[in-house]
């Protein structure tokens, strides 16, 4: 395992480790990923994805061709494994997924996502490149959005500025080690099924929590003007939905999911 900076730059690293010029990435997906490849002169083939987030590429790529998936939402353990046996190049985003095992020829995480770090990415890959990367210096004050989201849109313009690829700040991994991962774990998986249990019945998504996944958040894809209007007090709306409608609710905060809970429970359920 190789500890960067940023989960971009895991992605960069294994583009020049395995000298990748050519790659399928998916459509749904953030414009960081199609920057740091492109940066590294790669051409990008673009795959849709179905309603079990699964990619419709079947007979367009060969098995042998440098594919990229994500493990959405941190809920797609099954899919990366299906997809691992048919492709021997599998790349896998686990940026939403801190504690999904490494799958396939590479794979690459972010502690940001999921702890209160102001970087920092775990990179499982065989291939070790002989280049020499300087310790990330950035001092930033780590924020969640939603407790402060101009600081938080701040931190995000600076760590977008990041070009180095650059090994994890001496202060992140210290951080990290303070940290009670089985506990965490355990908590994300309570929280969830508590979401779950009030808005399975009106979520179009209908993606499930597998054993052996850990999720990043739950994700409510929903219409229902009583659900949304009671959502809308809470400002994690506004910031988590993008054109797909999908509202990203928050795993890593319990007080905050605590009141969505008491709402949920008391108005919908």
């Amino acid at each position: 395992m190789i500890k960067l900076n940023l989960a971009r730059n895991c992605l960069k690293y294994i583009v020049r480790a395995y000298g990748i010029n050519t790659i399928f990435v998916p459509y749904y997906s953030c414009n960081s990923v199609w920057k740091a490849l492109r940066e590294e002169g790669c051409k990008l083939h673009f795959y849709h994805i179905n309603k079990n987030m699964m990619p419709i590429i079947q007979n367009s790529v060969n098995k042998n061709d440098f594919i990229l998936y994500i493990n959405y939402f941190g809920l797609c353990y099954e899919n990366c494994t299906k997809l691992a046996k048919l492709y021997s190049n599998l790349i896998v985003d686990n940026t939403q997924s801190f504690y999904c095992k490494s799958i396939g020829l590479a794979s690459f995480n972010s502690l940001r996502k999921f702890f209160k770090v102001q970087n920092g990415a775990y990179l499982h890959i065989n291939k070790i490149l002989e280049e020499k990367f300087t310790v990330d210096s950035l001092n930033l004050s780590p924020v969640l959005f939603h407790e402060n989201y101009s600081e938080f849109v701040h931190n995000e313009l600076i760590l977008d500025s990041e070009k180095e690829i650059k090994l994890i700040s001496e202060s992140v991994e210290k951080q990290m080690g303070n940290i009670d991962f089985e506990s965490d774990k355990n908590l994300r998986k309570e929280i969830y099924t508590k979401y779950a249990k009030i808005f399975d019945k009106y979520n179009e998504l209908k993606l499930h929590m597998s054993k052996e996944d850990v999720p990043y958040c739950y994700p409510l894809k929903c219409y229902n003007e009583k659900v949304l209007n009671l959502l809308n007090k809470f400002t994690f709306l506004s910031l988590w939905q993008p054109k797909d409608n999908i509202i990203a609710l928050p795993l890593n905060d319990i007080q905050f999911a605590k009141k969505i809970i008491k709402v949920g429970t008391k108005y919908i359920l």
